[in-house]
Parts: C-alpha cells; structure tokens; sequence
C-alpha cells in the first residue's frame, strides 16, 4: 500500500509498545558511510569481515549485527568505531576500538571480546552509546521517523549519538537504543527524545517509550514495565529477575526483588494474540496477528 506507514497504523490501533525489544545478548556495531543494504550484512563490507561477524553472531547468538555512522556530525577520532556490547541485567559492559579499516576487524579476537577476556579489559569503556535506527532501505518508518530524532538529540544530547541499521520492530519507529544495558525505546519523538535519553544518562528509565530490555524474554519485559508503572521504581537497576515460569500456556508468572531492600514482586501474566492488529512493515498489504500481554 503506497501510503501505509506501519508505524502510524500500530500507534493508531493501540498496539503495546512494551514487551517488543527483540531478545539479544550481543551487540556488534561497525562504522560504515557506505551505502547500507536492507540486510545489514550484504553491504559492500570486505568478504572475510562479513563471514567473521556471521560466525560471531551465530557463536553468540542472541546476537546482532549493526552498521553506525554519524550523520553530518563530525566523528570523535579518526579511522573507524567499532563496538561489542555484551548485554545483562546487571554490570553489561561495552568495549570500543578504532580501526584504520573495516579489515582490521580480523585482527581482533571478538570471542574473547564478548567472552570479556581480560586481555580487552584497555577496551573497556563506560558509555552511554546511543543508537537511532534511521534504516530507510529496511523500512521507509525507519527513517521517517528516525531521522528527526536523530538530528534533536545530536543537538541537545550533550553525547555522540549514532545512526543506526535495522534493529527491530520498525512499527515502533523512532526506534532508540541505549547500550550497554540493551534498553530498547519506540515511538520516540523530538519532543520526548531528550527526556529519554537523559532518563538513561541518570540512571533510570523512561517509560513513556520503553519497549523493554533486550536481556529479558518479551513476557519478563512486559511483566517488568507493569511492575515499574505500578511502583514507581524508574531507577534503571531497582529491580533484579529472580524467576520466569509458564505454568500453562499463554500464562507467565514473573518475579522480581527489589535490589534496595530485597522486597519481592510477582506478577502475573495472559499472552494473547490479536488477529490483523499491525502492519509488521509498510510494504505489507495485510496487517498481522500481534502478541500482547495482560496482567492477571
């Protein structure tokens, strides 16, 4: 459909925004000003790079591969950024390097990177690193709505923020991203761009554009974003995972502990599924049945 935006269509049927983030425990993010292909890894990256990020992705699966650049903005050094974020509840960690070239990518042992071998302990750093997904080739809501934030929080972030290929969920444009915690936020605007991401620089989290946090099963994200509503708890480690079960399908029972004081929460959940909620992409000439999670 010529003037479908699945973005619109998702926000306008209700769809939940939380519960979505795709699950991953890795992040792998190459600088590249080329031009980016709809699959990240059929751009016009050397064949050895690409079969080398193929065999980690595979090695450390959840896993993902993403292409960076910086816009008109001026890059912090030169060469090329290349990133490996290992994604956990709690202590994540993030390690940055410089290359001449993407080719130099080879001399870097990245089992032992996402391993956190000590010998990569120099390559550490703190962050934050914030992602906008503008992939316009992936889907035209990518870069629609991406690219508008983009350029708001690059002019009042106070940080480098970084464009982004394909990261998931593309009805959920703008889609930002916040490593090493893996914290995924939709339907960012440039109104609420700046609030979302200096929740994260203080610690805690923004809500009103949580999709969740790539380290939990969707149901634990959804269970963990009703638990945060209902309590107010925003700090961004408030709350530690302490169990998942099914005890029937469809039902998820999810615990939490609060890491200040070690009160527990459970919460209860239903998993059910809409029929033709949501158009997935905006070349779809049919929406699709969408899974959504009601407390019980």
């Amino acid at each position: 459909m010529a003037d479908l935006y699945c973005s619109a269509t998702s926000r306008d049927a209700g769809e939940q925004l939380f519960g979505t983030a795709p699950r991953t425990d890795v992040w792998f993010l190459l600088e590249y000003s080329g031009r980016w292909e709809p699959e990240a890894l059929d751009s016009a990256l050397p064949e050895p790079v690409k079969q080398a990020l193929s065999a980690q992705l595979e090695a450390a699966a959840p896993a993902r591969f993403g292409l960076i650049r910086r816009g008109s903005e001026p890059a912090p050094a030169p060469g090329l950024a290349f990133y490996v974020a290992v994604i956990r509840e709690q202590r994540p960690a993030l390690y940055g390097f410089r290359l001449d070239d993407s080719a130099d990518l080879l001399d870097l042992d990245l089992a032992a990177i996402w391993g956190e071998d000590p010998a990569y302990d120099a390559a550490r750093t703190a962050g934050p690193l914030i992602l906008v997904c503008t992939h316009g080739r992936r889907d035209r809501c990518c870069a629609r709505a991406g690219l508008p934030v983009y350029d708001r929080l690059c002019q009042e972030a106070g940080i480098p923020i970084w464009q982004v290929s394909h990261v998931g969920g593309h009805r959920f444009a703008a889609n930002v991203i916040a490593l090493p915690h893996g914290i995924y936020h939709g339907r960012v605007t440039p109104e609420n761009a700046v609030p979302t991401v200096s929740a994260y620089r203080r610690g805690e989290l923004h809500l009103e554009t949580y999709r969740g946090r790539a380290c939990y099963p969707k149901p634990v994200q959804a269970a963990e974003y009703y638990l945060r509503s209902e309590t107010g708890i925003v700090d961004l480690d408030g709350l530690a995972l302490q169990s998942a079960v099914q005890p029937a399908p469809g039902r998820w029972t999810v615990r939490f502990a609060e890491t200040r004081g070690g009160q527990s929460h459970t919460v209860s959940l239903a998993a059910e599924t809409t029929p033709g909620l949501a158009y997935l992409n905006c070349t779809d000439t049919e929406p699709s049945s969408v899974t959504q999670y009601r407390r019980v």
